[in-house]
């Protein structure tokens, strides 16, 4: 039977997320790790100059925040923290997710469709074009763009951590260049995971105050780079993908 452990990330400040995950993991009866998330804005100012500097904009739009930084450097720590754990798998949760109980039951068929090589996000959202499909989880060309709750085997964030070092996007985006951190991302077939945000005072991430007027043009440039990022990065992405499952 394969081995496995509970984090979630979660800010200092974030109290009433933190009680949220406490108490609902306490009725689950499972055991939960706090991995401290990195607050962007108080990263130094070096370090945050250098990571935008990383910026593809051809991979993301737009710019990355400070929020976005610090939630991609989490990740980078936790990778780093689970390739050294004894556990076979780590299942890591934002502190917004809402475990549906089945998870549990399934959770042992989702590890027998699946190796220690492996990123497993447990959201149930479809990507890009099914290469593969089993009775649990399912290959996608191209994965969902979601960081709520993920299955992360410790060979993989060996690989992980030694692949992704570059803030050239967010976490989410990063993890669709499968070519690129070389881990097979699977997607269970069945939902596991929503997120609470809303119930929890809404997102920690997104950049707030930003003036009404850069709103607006951000929005207008917004098809202008879907197109030309469908015809370049995109369809890279999908080129190499490809190739890389099939090796």
């Amino acid at each position: 039977m394969s081995t496995y452990k509970f984090y979630y990330i979660n800010l200092d400040k974030s109290k009433v997320r933190r009680d949220f995950m406490e108490n609902q993991f306490n009725n689950l009866n499972e055991p939960l790790t706090r991995f401290p998330a990195v607050y962007g804005k108080e990263l130094p100012a070096l370090f945050l100059k250098k990571a935008k500097s990383q910026f593809n904009i051809l991979a993301h739009y737009p710019n990355l925040n400070d929020g976005e930084i610090g939630l991609t450097k989490t990740y980078f720590e936790l990778f780093q923290l689970v390739a050294k754990q004894k556990e076979d798998y780590a299942i890591i949760l934002e502190d917004d997710a809402l475990i549906n109980p089945s998870f549990l039951n399934d959770l042992e068929n989702i590890f027998n469709e699946s190796t220690t090589f492996d990123f497993i996000d447990i959201s149930g959202r479809n990507g890009f074009i099914k290469l593969k499909e089993n009775r649990f989880t399912s290959i996608f060309l191209t994965p969902s763009l979601q960081t709520t709750a993920q299955i992360i085997g410790k060979k993989a964030a060996q690989l992980l951590s030694k692949n992704l070092n570059s803030f050239y996007a967010p976490i989410d985006v990063l993890k669709q260049d499968v070519y690129k951190h070389k881990v097979r991302v699977l997607t269970t077939n069945k939902s596991y995971v929503r997120s609470n945000d809303a119930a929890l005072g809404g997102t920690t991430l997104q950049k707030k105050g930003i003036p009404k007027i850069k709103k607006i043009f951000r929005e207008i440039g917004r098809p202008f780079w879907q197109l030309i990022t469908l015809l370049t990065y995109k369809a890279q992405r999908c080129f190499r993908n490809y190739l890389f499952y099939n090796s």
